[in-house]
């Protein structure tokens, strides 16, 4: 007598498996998102979903031919104890693959004893090429959540699943509704931000972001930003399963086997494995699939990313390894766990996370809904005023090092152009903000914060004055009353060094300006210093709390212009660790590579920003790629690869139209530069028109109108 689908149902429970359901062995109606998902690139360097071995995921008769039907069972793993040091609970007892298959093949055998006809048959777990999920959706186990595992109504999400495919027809279960609703704390706990959206409506999983690739699948170096946010994990994540209101009440596995079967060492106890000691410690279970190399690098990461002082002697023993990518790893760990330990690295707000990040948008709304929540605090007006300043000099390419070039910096750069909704929001928050602080100070002369936050808010007005407006005298103006407030917190207090921030920056900027203009200075009670002011900025690198990360990235800039590039690296290295979404400060470490006479570490720079572009890291996915054709071409054009820069340049050029002012005017300049070191005049005039008319008011447009009429030479270079 043939065997029912309920019967099947339930000689699967008895063999331990906590669900059990069955469906057509048919194509997925999947397959068309999972071919999506692959020819995106978002499996990574998963080569078993994007070779033939993927291509055989499209219809389950690839594994049998006979195939009719297909029985997917769940066996529960979630063994009840607490978090386990960094290491996914699936991989806490021994290797599932066996567990599963014994499971399995006891199923088929009592399968075969009542079905008592001939049938074919295959077991598949994991490592088959079958669209597991999508097939157990089907057969009615769950449904696919927002965070892309099977989410069970009753049990949760803490499952392996397996497969039988038979050739026996059988009775098909109907998959269950999503039941995710509106929730979306797996999105938002997801510290790589790896649950992008489908197009849909719906969240797909993008691989090369997901801690569980980062630290099981993926090989050689990982990206730094990525790896300051893989956290404690050694092995997987489970942080969107450990969220998951549906992982409440999951039940606790029977299998023995499946609870941690040891205590895992500590990570200075790990960080000295040897291969040998590794193969011996974890050869039988799924931790093995990382291997030596790979294990040792996610020590290194969760040591870099402790916050504990301890892990820094360890550390610098793994930079000595042997092998490249551990040491690799672990020298970029040390910077990440020496920054970490900085007193603002802790204490920075949400807000100017994402500030000094350019993601100019989340910190506007952050900042936003604080001012909802105290619309009293003076303080967060300042906040919002200098987010939409920068959100537009971010755009305008304003914030880029070529505006830092040239003879007289401060005087080349071109007028800003702003949306007037955002002239308006930023001119009310400096108005209330000086108003509000204005009534704190005549109540209390002595309070410092209002003074500190005067200073501040007439600061912002004297840079929007000068980029925007290029309103000279009122700029000038503002930047006094700025001073002035810095000067009265430190008549009060001299121990605030956040109060320099202001001082050091007019000092250096009035000692910079040319004689002529230096008189308006001194018309302001300001006469100028440039060394006082860089070493007013220092101090406050070295002792500032709020302006702290303000005075490093100004004195990165500082150090270039004063031909000090060896001065500014080690600072944008630790700005790159600590802010690993803000590109620029790549873009400035080639910069400086480039001005030190170093080609091959600026081009390695360069290279390292490409690859986290293509690989659509946080802050790189959406970078164009003309910028970093630009940067490459503009480095090769200093150093007289003209072939190869022009190559680069062309390609910036196409889409000029697209990019903001500051690289597309340059591109124009440079390849009509290059045009004419080559001795191709005609070709260099109509580069230089475009120029022009890319944007006619700018510093280069001036220079190519020059050009048009005396071909570029390189004795003419800065």
């Amino acid at each position: 007598m043939a065997v029912t689908a309920q019967e099947i149902k339930e000689l699967a429970h008895a063999c331990g498996f906590e669900l059990a359901g069955i469906t057509a062995a048919l194509p997925s109606g999947d397959l068309s998102r999972f071919e999506a998902w692959r020819g995106a690139g978002m499996a990574g360097e998963m080569s078993y979903m994007t070779d033939r071995r993927g291509d055989l995921r499209g219809d389950p008769r690839s594994l049998l031919p006979e195939a009719r039907s297909i029985v997917c069972v769940g066996k529960l793993y979630n063994a009840g104890h607490p978090s386990k040091g960094g290491i996914s609970r699936y991989a806490w007892g021994g290797d599932y693959h066996d567990i599963l298959r014994r499971d399995l093949e006891r199923l088929l055998e009592r399968i075969a004893e009542v079905h008592g006809e001939p049938f074919t048959s295959k077991i598949c777990v994991d490592t088959a090429p079958l669209l597991e999920r999508s097939y157990a959706r089907a057969a009615g186990l769950g449904w696919i959540g927002k965070n892309t595992c099977l989410i069970n109504q009753e049990q949760g999400s803490w499952f392996f699943l397996g497969e039988l495919l038979l050739s026996i027809p059988l009775a098909f279960d109907a998959p269950p509704p999503d039941r995710c609703g509106s929730c979306r704390r797996c999105i938002d706990a997801c510290p790589t931000e790896a649950l992008v959206p489908n197009g849909e409506g719906g969240r797909i999983l993008d691989a090369r972001l997901c801690i569980s690739y980062l630290t099981i699948e993926k090989r050689g170096v990982i990206a730094s930003e990525l790896q300051e946010r893989t956290g404690h994990h050694l092995f997987g994540c489970d942080i969107c399963q450990d969220v998951c209101p549906w992982n409440r009440r999951a039940a606790v596995t029977q299998e023995e086997c499946f609870g941690p079967s040891a205590t895992t060492p500590d990570l200075p106890q790990l960080a000295v494995l040897s291969e040998e000691q590794f193969r011996a410690m974890f050869r039988r279970s799924p931790i093995w699939r990382a291997k030596y190399e790979g294990f040792l690098r996610n020590v290194a990461m969760a040591m870099g990313n402790s916050r504990n002082a301890a892990m820094k002697e360890p550390l610098e023993k793994l930079v000595q390894h042997a092998n490249p990518i551990i040491s690799a790893t672990a020298r970029t760990a040390l910077l990440l766990l020496a920054t970490s330990l900085l007193p603002a690295a802790v204490s920075i707000t949400p807000g100017f996370e994402h500030f000094y990040n350019n993601e100019y948008d989340q910190a506007l709304a952050y900042f936003e809904r604080e001012l909802a929540a105290h619309p009293d605090e003076p303080g967060i007006y300042n906040n919002i005023a200098q987010t939409v300043l920068y959100r537009e000099m971010f755009r305008d390419g304003a914030l880029e090092s070529q505006l830092v070039s040239g003879n007289n910096p401060f005087l080349r750069s071109g007028k800003m152009e702003i949306r007037a909704e955002d002239k308006q929001r930023f001119a009310d928050c400096i108005e209330r903000s000086i108003q509000a602080n204005q009534e704190r100070v005549a109540k209390n002369p002595r309070d410092t914060e209002a003074w500190l936050a005067l200073g501040v808010a007439h600061g912002l007005r004297a840079n929007y004055l000068f980029l925007v407006e290029k309103s000279w005298m009122d700029a000038l103006r503002e930047a006094t009353a700025a001073r002035h407030a810095d000067e009265k917190v430190l008549d009060i207090d001299p121990n605030v060094a956040d109060a320099h921030l202001i001082l050091g920056l007019n000092q250096y900027v009035v000692g910079s300006l040319p004689f002529y203009l230096k008189l308006l200075g001194f018309l302001g009670g300001f006469h100028g210093d440039k060394e006082g002011g860089i070493r007013q900025l220092e101090m406050v690198a070295e002792r500032g709390v709020r302006d702290k990360f303000d005075a490093k990235v100004l004195l990165a800039v500082i150090y270039r212009r004063e031909k000090q590039a060896g001065k500014a690296i080690p600072l944008l290295e630790e700005l790159a660790a600590r802010f690993p979404r803000n590109y620029l400060f790549l873009f400035e470490q080639v910069q400086m590579y480039s001005d030190l006479g170093d080609k091959q570490s600026a081009l390695r720079v360069l290279a390292e920003i490409e690859k986290r572009r293509r690989e659509r890291v946080p802050g790189f996915a959406t970078l164009p790629a003309e910028k970093v054709e630009f940067a490459r071409g503009n480095l090769l054009f200093w150093y007289r690869d003209l072939d190869s820069a022009l190559a680069d340049l062309k390609q910036v050029t196409k889409k000029a139209d697209s990019l903001d002012l500051n690289t597309a005017v340059l591109a124009w300049l440079r390849v009509g530069q290059i045009h004419d070191l080559q001795g191709r005049h005609a070709e260099a005039i109509e580069a230089y028109r475009e120029t022009v008319k890319t944007a006619p008011h700018s510093p280069a447009a001036e220079e190519a109108r020059g050009y048009i009429k005396k071909p570029y030479h390189r004795d003419h270079d800065k």
